[in-house]
């Protein structure tokens, strides 16, 4: 039984950089240095993932942060659309925090966090590209 164990925790802490990749290959931006720290044999177990995470998480925040406040800027002030964006934002990080929870919970063990960071660095990556993109021409 520990054997197993074992195995399927190995097995999905190796899959952990293939997700990176895959992500990274579906469009969102995931940092260089984010698949540079996760290939490094110190960081093959449950701290070194979750340090990595952390890093990029910090990366991903400070991007979407830069994006926010440059839509924001770019908007016209008391105008319907900087209530709707400020609305917007409040409710994705309302929905990012349920969700990851939600992945948190059905996942229990030993993984579980390593799911949830991997949760809110997804979101956070794909939302930073969505405030990027939004008022592109």
């Amino acid at each position: 039984m520990i054997i197993r164990t074992t195995l399927i925790a190995a097995a999905l802490l190796a899959a952990i950089p293939l997700a990176a990749q895959a992500q990274a290959q579906d469009g969102v931006k995931l940092s260089p240095a984010y698949e540079f720290c996760l290939a490094k044999p110190a960081n093959s177990n449950t701290y070194g993932i979750l340090g990595c995470g952390d890093a990029e998480i910090k990366v991903q925040d400070a991007r979407l942060n830069k994006a926010y406040k440059a839509d924001m800027a770019d908007i016209a002030d008391n105008t319907p659309a900087k209530v709707a964006l400020l609305k917007a934002q409040r409710a994705w990080i309302t929905f990012r925090d349920a969700d990851c929870a939600t992945v948190r919970a059905l996942s229990g063990g030993t993984i579980a966090p390593i799911y949830m960071q991997n949760c809110y660095l997804e979101h956070t990556a794909r939302r930073a590209q969505a405030l990027e993109d939004l008022l592109k021409p």
